[in-house]
């Protein structure tokens, strides 16, 4: 997403959507307080360039990074530059992806202040450690799964295993028709649906489901490799990766309540896009707390 913002940049600088403003740059004069190069008459100021490297992810303490974080923005300017020469703005299409771009650029920053609007002190993020450590439990799994969209085909597989077929074997030959057929390693309960974790937990090493097990994705034949033993890691080590957790979280929660909000309204001929809940990923949620290895 920061790297559509970078090009929301380059292209607003090319055009203007309202057609009001011509400048190369379309930034507050008070951003270019200092100035860091010039191009072609065009002053580029130093929050521009800093804007450019946070987006890239560049340290410009390091010179290497610097430099790339200078010669992006000097090209992003030539390129706006170009695009007003070639009066780019005349063609429709061209609006168009700029005004994309522009609105991808708002909302990347307008999430990121929803993100930073709420502090997250040391405090809140070890309550947070220390209920993703008891949701977590004691063991993560490693095991493997085909996932079917109907529960005939998964009554058919788990038939081959009943029957006494390994369930490699039971793997390989339903893996194609299969909506997922994968392995998966050191995932948590707290990652997977509450049936399929209790599935889980009701097989022993090597255990196959004699059953497929319903969740809101599918039907679930699951075969569990190893039951591994889990210790959360350090408090310390992972305080970091909950806070951009719970900054994503805050950022999601202020965009649903807008959503919730708003009066959407859809031409006739468009079908309104299905629920979040109903395209939702089949692999395991991501944790803040990933899995230790012992």
């Amino acid at each position: 997403m920061r790297k559509t913002f970078l090009f929301a940049l380059v292209a607003m600088a090319g055009c203007s959507s309202n057609g009001t403003d011509n400048r190369v740059l379309q930034l507050p004069p008070a951003s270019a307080a200092t100035v860091v190069e010039t191009v072609n008459g065009t002053a580029v100021p130093q929050a521009l360039l800093d804007a450019v490297a946070e987006a890239h992810r560049l340290d410009t303490t390091q010179p290497r990074q610097h430099d790339q974080a200078l010669t992006l923005t000097t090209d992003f300017v030539l390129l706006a530059q170009a695009a007003q020469r070639e009066n780019f703005g005349a063609d429709p299409k061209y609006l168009a992806r700029v005004e994309a771009a522009r609105l991808q650029g708002v909302a990347d920053a307008t999430f990121v202040q929803f993100q930073q609007g709420t502090p997250i002190n040391d405090t809140v993020l070890k309550a947070e450690y220390d209920n993703h450590a008891a949701r977590a439990g004691k063991v993560a799994y490693d095991f493997s799964q085909l996932l079917f969209d109907d529960d005939d085909d998964a009554l058919k597989a788990e038939d081959d295993i009943v029957s006494g077929k390994p369930f490699d074997k039971v793997f390989d030959a339903w893996r194609a028709k299969a909506k997922q057929a994968r392995r998966f390693t050191r995932v948590l309960p707290d990652q997977l649906p509450p049936e399929l974790a209790k599935a889980l937990a009701d097989l022993r090493n090597g255990d196959s489901t004699k059953t497929p097990v319903k969740t809101e994705y599918g039907w679930h034949v699951v075969h569990l490799d190893i039951a591994n033993p889990y210790t959360p890691p350090p408090f310390d080590q992972v305080k970091d990766g909950i806070r951009r957790n719970l900054q994503m979280k805050i950022g999601r929660e202020r965009l649903d309540k807008l959503r919730e909000q708003a009066k959407i309204e859809y031409a006739p001929n468009v079908k309104p896009p299905v629920k979040a809940a109903e395209t939702a990923p089949v692999a395991p949620a991501p944790s803040a707390m990933p899995a230790a290895k012992n």
